[in-house]
């Protein structure tokens, strides 16, 4: 059996893929410089949030499958601490930083992207992570964060599914409740037309609830396997990552990029070769570890970098100028997510991880 403690380089490089698909939308979206042109995959940047939710039903079930195969009060108070304090910090820090960026912005009569969205009694859905599950009808404040919250609902229910993923006695199986997860989420949003990329509500939920359970399927898949062949693992992960690109720059379905996304998960877990040593190079690691703080810390960033680009005559520079302010804005995302990772983020996980006990090795 696979040490579940085991730590996957891979899958921290993956997070940063996520998380650029993500940033590189948006990025565009407020300080465009035509990047959809030369990567047309961009413009399906928001399915990263998919890559995100499928990873992480993997890795949660890589670490807790043990501990909660047969839960106690004791491991679901501690599972869900480590969640907790995993997402909050950060959440919460950001939310205060946009609530003094509004307050200021309405002193100096600055009117924000989409006013009916900085709504101040919708804070305490923010506060609480409850903001994705149809309180509101939009996602407001610090958009991204909607995903945290569908996160959230999705560790929530972990406690009652590891057991049952226990209960699954072959890899093919795990496999077909991966496959099942997602058709079944793609048949419950043809049939209520809901849009894939939608923020709130049932539509949200349904989506963390089917792709989580997916990544939690194909790790029990690979749990109870030999694995691939090692060059299989590399071919698979690579092969799918190449298709998912040509996929989203052609247009193709929402759902068949998830697939996909789901195949790179599978193939880069497995990996030994050159895929592995890609996702785990030093700077795709570290940029996976503070994906979470780059995702997180964009949008406030961007709000404000926005103004600042258009007070000095972006829209008038040629392509060259664009392009240098489009990358600056790249860059201090990532610094400011690094000085938020440090600051914040990691010190609160290592002082106040195990406050609730700690759980039992594998």
């Amino acid at each position: 059996m696979q040490n579940q403690s085991q730590y996957l380089p891979p899958l921290t490089g993956i997070r940063a893929l996520a998380a650029f698909l993500v940033l590189g939308l948006h990025a565009e979206q407020n300080v465009p410089v035509g990047l959809e042109l030369i990567f047309p995959f961009f413009a399906r940047g928001y399915v990263g949030v998919d890559f995100f939710f499928i990873l992480s039903g993997f890795i949660i079930t890589h670490v807790y499958l043990a501990s909660l195969a047969s839960p106690s009060r004791s491991a679901v108070q501690i599972f869900l601490w480590h969640r907790f304090i995993r997402l909050y910090p950060v959440h919460v820090t950001i939310l205060v930083i946009l609530a003094a960026m509004v307050s200021l912005a309405n002193v100096a009569g600055i009117v924000l992207n989409k006013p009916q969205e900085w709504q101040w009694m919708d804070l305490v859905w923010h506060f609480t992570m409850l903001q994705a599950w149809g309180v509101t009808e939009v996602p407001g404040w610090n958009a991204p964060s909607w995903s945290i919250s569908a996160e959230w609902f999705a560790y929530l229910l972990f406690p009652l599914l590891a057991p049952a993923l226990m209960r699954i006695r072959t890899p093919m199986i795990a496999m077909w409740i991966a496959g099942a997860a997602l058709a079944g989420m793609v048949l419950i949003f043809a049939t209520t037309h809901w849009s894939l990329n939608t923020w709130v509500g049932a539509p949200a939920l349904t989506r963390v609830f089917g792709e989580f359970l997916c990544g939690a399927a194909l790790f029990r898949a690979t749990m109870m396997s030999r694995g691939l062949p090692h060059i299989s693992g590399d071919i698979l992960g690579a092969s799918a990552f190449l298709a998912f690109l040509i996929a989203a720059s052609v247009g193709l379905s929402d759902f068949l990029l998830i697939g996909l996304l789901a195949l790179t998960i599978l193939g880069a877990a497995q990996s030994r070769g050159f895929l592995a040593w890609t996702l785990g190079s030093r700077p795709l690691v570290w940029l996976g570890e503070v994906s979470y703080s780059i995702y997180m810390v964009h949008f406030p960033v961007l709000i404000a970098i926005r103004r600042f680009w258009e007070r000095l005559g972006i829209a008038e520079w040629h392509s060259a100028g664009r392009i240098f302010a489009f990358l600056a804005t790249i860059a201090l995302v990532v610094a400011c997510a690094a000085i938020l990772f440090h600051v914040i983020e990691r010190p609160a996980r290592t002082r106040l991880r195990d406050r609730m006990g700690t759980l039992a090795p594998a």
